[in-house]
């Protein structure tokens, strides 16, 4: 509009603007009040037409300002809000190139150490320091391709190439990105004015309400914002760090300062800790006159240390009051450690930046690195020699259980659990005969008792009488098992007491009458079910020690921690309620970071885990080399699969609640069954051994099958062994005969069903090496956990369980010490199919577990109809008619 336009004054002295905007204001007016009244929308404000909460309606609505009774507010203003932003963002010019935008950095004023120690502020109120924002051309597809401003303005010709990536004109895409981004922060407006513009300066203020105001507003409108690391951090604003002291302990001494005292009672998470409270900016604490200093300040950013520090005025008030309310005194270490690192905020309002610690409190929170344990030698009696990670191990269960705390010994599959917790129980008995051969009244050492899965019972019998052969072991299991008083008195005759998680939850009331010592849970993660039966039996057992032993205390869902650390300290982490809403759902559906570093802090005093993949940790295993091995339907398996997927999204668009879920998780049992071989479906064999007399069914009817041969063909060919797990008992009988056949060799398989006699004889003859039996078959419920088979070179997961960490479990059979061969995992999918798809899903799961420290399909159940459509589909590259020089031919075998 031209200037003389806008210069009419009228009779109310109303300029040119005020006339413009009141006759924008009344067409507006009138457009909204017609949209209402149009009759897709309804004849009325109330018309049926309009849908429930159409943002739209309520929008124009507030526009109109309608009476209170007729006004409906948006249920989400600042969403709506957004969304108006980005709809009007959407119509300014976007520059030249969709694929490169305009990137702002703020960078900190370049200041320098004055030498004045006793000053730790950079200036004094009222001094002004300038921050500056410098510009820069970002790929969007790879943000790392990254074109500086000062190099644009030196470029010769009209474009370039940046990591790969081609820029067409960057000056003019600059100069229009700039623009565009002035039109949402005028200072910016200043770098337009010069011919070759790279970065503009701010004064403090103006830096702080860019990194508060202005940032979140350009990044919604496209533009990409670099902010300096520490914004926006715990570590840049004023907080309080909790200080707690404790007593020194004597390593080698227990509770009550004897050399044994194993059976006196023991400091807890109710030990009482002298406490206070420090004002701190992250690790770096505030005396009263820096603190005073820095209130004093009028900039919202001030230097303290080095470092530049947010000083909200909340922030000061509530550091006042926080430290008014707080005087100190006495408080119990497990109430420290939960407001330390779980509470995040106080009442007060005042952020909790952590805690330090002297004595044993400050061993205990250390992390593993930098505790202050005395090393611990492995004790006489003890028949063998520790790793020093596993002296590390021994060294911190026996100084948790010095102060009454009940560990979580994490370590990777194969790196001696066992034998840390053997040599723990050698060590407690040799300090209780060294107090009395001194003098001191001690009370026996009572019975540790020790709840394993039944396929490992054998392997803990093998293991403590080659490492510890006076310990006396009680294996209360079988019909035959001792009951009553009987038990109870031979329990007390013992050092160690082996019993199932089954039989911990079937004779859970004869378990109480005995007094243990320790209660030991080896493959804790049987009672990653809070609710399960056999969870609540295991931590109902009293006993002032407690010890879980695992490789995988995470495997998907945070309630499974829980579960183990509520066993190992009873009540630490809140009840399952309490627990669900501070960590389980900000961190699994809201992914907060923030909470999943509380919990990280929470538990990491009491979990110690180790990886064998860790050079520190063991240098004298072999690498572990991970293939997935993608397979192909036959006709015969892709016309079943694609007529089971049919008639399942059928029968799942009529049902609901618990028949739904029934329907899609038989529906996956049988696909997987289809992908593996067509018989386990059409149920032609039972789930008997199948012998070469009865029949082998043709491995040409499964593409998985053909693809095994074809590779254990080269394993045998090489003088390697190898095992093969699968889910299906009866799967597990069809490799048999096929591998026989095939090989004409002696095929080994463990399933729930061989007794222990013959499992140890099965284990025996594999790890011979003699060549006989270089194929283990294996169920991976029966096989996956406890066993030690380091003669195979070769895993092969045949069908997936689609659990990270069960498949994990298993492969350790091979990967673990003792080991001296590279580990090649294979594992086997059929492309196309859900198998594959699946496979890309679980990558989202394993990340859980990663950050702290579902099972099964059953999280597939919770997907829509559309969604199981998709990753149900069956893809047409998915199947052909493959040929295999394996597979018998028609005359073979007449029965097939």
């Amino acid at each position: 509009m031209p200037h003389t336009a806008r210069a009419h004054i009228d009779d109310h002295q109303h300029g040119g603007w005020a006339i413009v905007t009141s006759f924008i204001g009344a067409i507006i007016d009138g457009a909204a009040r017609r949209v209402l009244e149009d009759e897709r929308l309804g004849s009325s404000l109330t018309g049926k037409r309009a849908q429930p909460g159409d943002p739209h309606v309520q929008w124009l609505r507030g526009l109109l300002e309608l009476p209170r009774e007729v006004h409906s507010a948006p249920s989400d203003p600042a969403r709506m809000f957004r969304s108006v932003r980005h709809w009007i963002g959407g119509l300014e010019d976007r520059g030249i190139s969709g694929e490169w935008r305009l990137r702002l950095t703020l960078c900190e004023p370049l200041l320098f150490d004055t030498g004045d120690a006793s000053d730790q502020f950079f200036g004094t109120p009222g001094d002004e320091v300038l921050w500056s924002i410098t510009f820069s051309l970002q790929s969007v597809e790879n943000p790392a391709a990254v074109l500086e401003a000062e190099d644009i303005w030196v470029l010769r010709g009209e474009s370039c190439t940046i990591e790969g990536l081609r820029i067409d004109e960057p000056r003019e895409l600059l100069l229009a990105e700039l623009a565009r981004a002035a039109r949402l922060y005028k200072p910016l407006e200043a770098a337009l004015a010069e011919s070759e513009p790279t970065m503009v300066d701010l004064p403090t203020t103006k830096a702080y309400e860019f990194l508060r105001e202005v940032a979140p507003l350009l990044e919604e409108q496209g533009f990409a914002i670099e902010r300096p690391i520490w914004w926006d951090t715990p570590a840049a604003r004023i907080g309080g760090r909790l200080s707690i002291d404790s007593p020194d302990l004597d390593p080698n001494a227990g509770a009550n300062g004897t050399p044994g005292a194993v059976g006196a009672a023991r400091l807890g998470l109710n030990a009482l800790v002298s406490y206070e409270w420090n004002l701190a900016i992250g690790e770096t604490p505030l005396t009263l006159r820096e603190f005073e200093n820095l209130a004093n300040q009028k900039s919202p950013l001030v230097r303290i240390n080095g470092q530049w520090v947010e000083v909200r005025p909340e922030d000061v008030k509530a550091a006042v009051e926080f430290i008014h309310e707080n005087p100190g005194g006495q408080m119990k270490i497990g109430d420290a450690l939960r407001m330390a690192f779980g509470g995040g905020m106080s009442q007060a309002g005042l952020p909790i930046l952590g805690i330090d610690a002297t004595g044993w409190a400050a061993t205990l929170l250390s992390d593993m690195e930098n505790r202050s344990l005395t090393m611990l030698e492995a004790p006489e009696g003890f028949l063998g020699t520790l790793r020093p990670y596993q002296q590390k191990g021994l060294s911190w269960l026996a100084f948790l259980d010095q102060i009454g705390l009940g560990p979580c010994l994490a370590d990777d599959m194969g790196l001696g659990k066992t034998i840390q917790l053997i040599a723990l129980l050698v060590l407690e008995r040799n300090r209780y005969a060294e107090s009395i051969a001194a003098g001191f009244e001690e009370a026996p050492v009572g019975p540790t008792l020790l709840v394993v899965p039944m396929s490992i019972v054998g392997n803990w019998i093998r293991e403590a009488r080659k490492f510890a052969p006076t310990l006396r072991l009680l294996v209360h299991h079988g019909s035959d098992r001792e009951t009553g008083a009987e038990f109870v008195e031979q329990a007390g005759k013992h050092d160690v007491v082996i019993t199932t998680y089954a039989l911990a939850n079937r004779d859970r009331d004869l378990l109480k009458k005995v007094e243990w010592h320790r209660v030991v849970l080896d493959e804790a993660q049987n009672i990653k079910n809070p609710s399960a039966k056999q969870s609540q039996a295991v931590r109902a057992l009293a006993a002032p020690r407690r010890i879980a032993l695992t490789g995988t205390p995470l495997e998907n869902r945070l309630s499974e921690l829980w579960s183990i650390m509520d066993f190992c300290n009873p009540g630490f982490l809140g009840t399952p309620g309490e627990f669900r809403r501070t960590f389980s759902i900000p961190v699994e559906r809201y992914r907060d970071k923030q909470r999943a570093q509380q919990l990280r802090q929470l538990v990491q005093p009491f979990i110690l885990r180790r990886l064998k993949t860790d050079p520190t940790v063991i240098s004298d295993l072999p690498e572990k080399l991970e293939s997935k091995e993608f397979c192909r339907l036959t006709t015969e398996q892709a016309q079943m699969y694609e007529a089971t997927v049919k008639e399942m999204l059928g029968e799942v668009e009529r049902a609901e609640g618990i028949r739904r879920r029934g329907i899609v998780l038989t529906t996956l049992i049988r696909l997987k069954q289809i992908c593996n071989h067509p018989t386990l479906l059409l149920k032609e064999t039972d789930d008997d051994e199948i012998t070469i007399a009865e029949g082998v069914p043709q491995a040409s009817r499964s593409g998985k099958c053909i693809r095994l041969l074809e590779m254990l063909d080269e394993v045998i060919s090489a003088g390697d062994q190898a095992l093969i797990f699968t889910q299906f008992r009866q799967m597990g009988h069809l490799l048999s005969g096929m591998i026989r056949h095939a090989f004409d060799r002696d095929v080994l398989f463990l399933h729930g069903g061989v007794p222990q006699k013959q499992r140890e004889q099965m284990i025996e003859r594999f790890q011979k090496a003699d060549g006989t039996t270089p194929i283990f078959l294996l169920s991976l419920k029966a096989g996956g956990v406890g066993l030690n088979l380091t003669a195979a070179s070769h895993v092969f997961h045949f069908d997936r369980w689609w659990n990270p960490a069960v498949e994990n479990q298993a492969t350790d059979r091979a990967f673990r010490i003792g080991q001296k061969k590279t580990v090649n995992v294979h594992k086997y999918m059929v492309g196309g199919t859900l198998e594959e798809r699946i496979d890309q899903m679980i990558e989202s799961k394993v990340a859980l577990a990663q950050d702290i420290i579902g099972s099964g399909e059953d999280w597939l159940t919770e997907l829509s109809t559309a969604q199981l459509r998709d990753v149900l589909q069956l893809r047409p590259d998915a199947y052909d008619e493959p040929a295999d020089a394996f597979a018998p031919s028609d005359s073979d075998y007449e029965a097939d």
